[in-house]
């Protein structure tokens, strides 16, 4: 016996939606909200840097001495990271500011935001300084 006031729900996996506008909607409203393009920043600066220093080590290692001098293919996929390191250290920097100034998300996601822009700032100094980025 069943109440008549209680909807019924189906048994089972709940329906997917496939509609392909609502997912192009859903990617138009997040491109739009700089809270999200911020944490997507300190997302792809954090994955990017780590990338970096893993692959530099890698092609270094099996390319040889002269790896830095003649710059093969591989080593020069790996010293284009750096701009986009810089370029997504400059989009989480000013998240984090923007972040403070709007109160996007808790205290400690602000905190953790702005960890990750010093971070990456940090690291954008030291490749500057190593000459690997302008």
């Amino acid at each position: 016996m069943t109440d008549p006031n209680v909807p019924e729900q189906p048994t089972g996996q709940p329906e997917e939606h496939n509609d392909p506008n609502e997912f192009v909607k859903d990617i138009k409203r997040r491109l739009a909200s700089l809270s999200w393009l911020a944490r997507a920043a300190s997302v792809g600066v954090s994955s990017l840097a780590i990338a970096f220093v893993l692959l530099f080590g890698y092609v270094l290692e099996t390319g040889g001495d002269l790896t830095l001098i003649t710059r093969p293919l591989p080593m020069q996929l790996v010293l284009a990271l750096p701009s986009l390191i810089g370029a997504l250290t400059l989009g989480t920097t000013a998240g984090a500011l923007l972040a403070w100034r709007y109160r996007y998300w808790s205290l400690a996601a602000r905190i953790h935001q702005t960890i990750l822009a010093l971070l990456g700032l940090l690291f954008s100094w030291q490749l500057t300084t190593l000459g690997l980025l302008p």
